[in-house]
């Protein structure tokens, strides 16, 4: 039983390490454009600085049966990241952003709202329930999952509305002969260091949206909240008919004059019958 459990410890631990994580996406910053950002005194930075992560995670083949059809598929909803996650992220943004000089909470004016989106994002556990399992000759040929991250900041300036963007990905590779980079390239890392990169570059892009606009941002307006299709409405049932009407009486709500008697209208005497008119066959 101990040998067992050895062996499968084992296993897990070759697993775990067996895999590399590699970024890729134009998120080069040189140092000379963090310097002349971070020195230029002329832009005025923002007060207030909004970050939201929306995360769609790794989904297996097995987690879209059942869910729709092709031609009317559920909507996949995101899922929120750990609050750890989140709440670095966050850290991360304010703290670059405020080195950049772009982010001032006493001196600053406007908002920027940034919102990262990732696609694909996985743990551990989701590997164990589902990729494993697809995957069953993952120590003889390599496979790879691949995150996708959209990062985008919005702000206001008096020309209208500006928006900026930045796409990355992050690719790992999972196989046995990758054991001994693990400590070099490990997901975690990885991830945090492409979104440090993200958040740099999309930096310099604000500061030079801001320096081509050439005046102070203004506030955002508030962001719309998400509303899904009203209620039908209820018809009201109909009226119900007065019965308490009686013939010959008088009805409280019949207007002056009106003695609420049905009298039928006289019939038209003026029209005559021909007198050649054709006798009907017998």
């Amino acid at each position: 039983m101990k040998h067992t459990r050895t062996a499968l410890l084992l296993a897990l631990s070759v697993f775990l390490w067996g895999c590399a994580s590699f970024n890729s996406g134009d998120l080069a910053v040189d140092r000379r454009e963090a310097r002349e950002m971070a020195a230029d005194k002329g832009i005025k930075p923002f007060a207030k600085l909004e970050v939201s992560w929306k995360n769609f995670p790794y989904r297996s083949m097995e987690d879209y049966i059942g869910e729709g059809s092709i031609s009317n598929p559920r909507r996949i909803v995101p899922v929120p990241v750990p609050p750890e996650d989140g709440d670095a992220f966050a850290e991360k943004a304010r703290e670059i952003f405020k080195r950049s000089g772009l982010y001032d909470r006493e001196r600053g004016r406007g908002t920027l709202r940034l919102e990262l989106t990732s696609f694909g994002r996985w743990t551990y556990s989701d590997l164990f329930r589902s990729f494993l399992v697809d995957t069953g000759f993952i120590f003889i040929l390599p496979a790879s999952l691949r995150v996708n991250y959209y990062l985008a900041a919005d702000f206001e300036v008096p020309g209208g509305p500006v928006r900026v963007a930045e796409e990355a990905h992050n690719k790992t590779t999972f196989h046995l002969l990758l054991a001994p980079l693990y400590p070099f390239f490990s997901p975690g890392a990885r991830e945090s260091s492409l979104l440090k990169r993200m958040l740099l570059r999309s930096a310099a892009d604000v500061y030079e949206k801001l320096k081509a606009a050439g005046a102070p941002a203004e506030d955002l307006p508030p962001e719309p909240k998400e509303q899904g299709n009203p209620p039908p409405a209820v018809p009201s049932p109909p009226m119900q008919p007065d019965r308490t009407w009686i013939p010959g009486t008088t009805s409280d709500k019949a207007p002056a004059g009106d003695t609420g008697q049905i009298i039928p209208d006289q019939p038209d005497r003026s029209w005559a019958v021909p007198a050649n008119a054709a006798q009907p066959s017998r």
